[in-house]
């Protein structure tokens, strides 16, 4: 496991550190605050509806000119809601801590939920008037929030406390907004690599120094990792990041290959153009040749489980795979010897690696104020610390290997004291990072790509009508989501 800084050992990050001065551990009888009041109005819009011109009334918020007043702070508990279980425990309650050293007049409780029950238990907690105070969303929906008015705008808070923007990768803090306002401040940034175990590649005469470049180099190294014992699956060469091809292997193929998921305004699914296609079938014809079949690598998985292997890359039963970058920091705490690198992801002929989440326009984890929040200033600030903070957002990275939304930290020569094998390939794939539009309909456009490839995948359908039948119901998730909107 890497080493963890001192406290204060990364205030050595530079531009953001001065944001890192505690104050005294006393609560102070008067600051200085600004306050940001949200004033609501009714306008008049002019649109077209089947051809006729309308007159509608809308309301909008109007967001005035902060001004800075003396206040007293009250005592208050605040509420933050994660998914950040298990290894991520101890660090979220060194965060926890230090922020409440900060500021003392605030007690925050750290809410664990499972991934599953998370968005449900914000959505709860919204529409009941009892929301957490700051809540872990994705951002890919932010459109989903943003549209029902359930998110606390924070551009007006950015401004106040001096957060810049172009402090943050550009495509992360784009995916943070919606119709050019800002939701939430991302806290991680994923990578998505291939991951490779050395020792099963000198095994079988191939060259680590030398990973797969393109696809069809994937395929001949990952048929010659994979050994056969029985009639059956002893050491898997490759899996793709769902086991069959999915969301994930299907956008970063596209996208390698010069496709495009939506129109730049994202109104339109256009995934299944003839870039689409070719990158399905590329992924159908690399399982077939590297698995032999569905039903192998479905009696492979099978061993597993039967042998208790909940990660096959940490045991040493699979050679390589599309994994997140979050793998490194499960192999780090695994306290295991595994000998790994990480490389870019394949790339189709004559396309470019690049990587993009599982989720069309999903983006990645960050923290929100839900409308109803009871303290919406101090909820701002434990947002601010969590993203935006170097000892502490920056912090929570480094602990993991994993790149941080912020550009200054992920230029400390710590990562690549502490990760060197890894670490010059998690750069590399930060210049990579693919841009899809958020759109309104994105989870549910997710869950028709996901149907749609497991068709595919299972022979049910053939690529081309995969994709297509996908894009018309995706259309119509857009049509209808884009006119509650407008």
């Amino acid at each position: 496991m890497a080493r963890r800084l001192a406290r204060r050992e990364f205030l050595r990050v530079g531009g953001l550190a001065g944001l890192g001065a505690a104050l005294a551990a006393c609560k102070p009888e008067i600051v200085v605050e600004t306050v940001v009041k949200e004033v609501e109005k009714v306008v008049k819009e002019t649109v077209v509806v089947e051809g006729e011109v309308q007159v509608v009334e809308k309301v909008i918020t109007v967001m005035p000119e902060t001004e800075e007043v003396e206040i007293t702070p009250q005592d208050v508990t605040l509420t933050v809601l994660t998914i950040w279980g298990g290894t991520r425990v101890p660090l979220m309650d060194d965060m926890i801590a230090r922020f409440q050293e900060k500021y003392p007049w605030i007690t925050v409780e750290h809410v664990l939920v499972p991934g599953g029950e998370r968005l449900q238990k914000i959505q709860t907690g919204i529409a009941g008037g009892t929301p957490d105070d700051v809540v872990m969303v994705g951002q890919g929906e932010i459109p989903m929030f943003a549209t029902r008015r359930a998110l606390v705008p924070v551009d007006d808070y950015m401004q106040a406390y001096g957060v810049d923007p172009n402090a943050y990768y550009d495509t992360s803090f784009r995916l943070s907004q919606w119709q050019d306002v800002t939701y939430q401040l991302p806290n991680v940034l994923s990578t998505y690599h291939y991951f490779y175990n050395v020792d099963l590649f000198e095994e079988a005469g191939l060259d680590p120094d030398t990973p797969p470049d393109t696809w069809d180099d994937l395929i001949t190294m990952s048929k010659e990792l994979t050994t056969w014992d029985g009639g059956f699956i002893d050491h898997l060469g490759y899996s793709f990041y769902h086991g069959l091809p999915n969301r994930a292997d299907f956008l970063q193929t596209l996208v390698s290959a010069g496709g495009e998921f939506y129109s730049e305004d994202a109104r339109e699914a256009v995934f299944n153009s003839e870039v689409g296609v070719q990158s399905l079938e590329i992924l159908l014809n690399a399982m077939n040749d590297i698995y032999g079949s569905v039903d192998d690598y479905q009696a492979w998985g099978a061993i597993q489980g039967s042998l208790d292997i909940s990660n096959p890359f940490i045991a040493g039963t699979l050679a390589s795979g599309h994994r997140g970058v979050w793998d490194i920091f499960f192999i780090e705490s695994a306290d295991t010897d595994l000998n790994y690198r990480v490389a870019l992801l394949p790339r189709p002929a004559g396309g470019t690696s690049r990587f993009v989440g599982d989720v069309p326009g999903g983006g990645n984890w960050g923290y929100a104020i839900p409308a109803g929040a009871k303290s919406v200033e101090d909820s701002w600030r434990l947002v601010e610390w969590l993203c935006h903070e170097p000892t502490a957002a920056g912090w929570f990275m480094q602990q993991q290997g994993r790149p941080s939304p912020l550009k200054a930290v992920n230029e400390d020569p710590f990562y690549y004291e502490e990760f060197p094998h890894t670490w010059p390939d998690v750069v590399k794939a930060l210049e990579t990072y693919a841009y899809i539009p958020l759109s309104p309909a994105s989870a549910e456009i997710g869950s028709v790509l996901t149907q749609a490839l497991e068709e595919a995948a299972l022979g049910v359908t053939g690529a081309k009508d995969a994709l297509d039948w996908a894009a018309a119901e995706s259309q119509a998730l857009l049509d209808e989501a884009w006119g509650d909107i407008w």
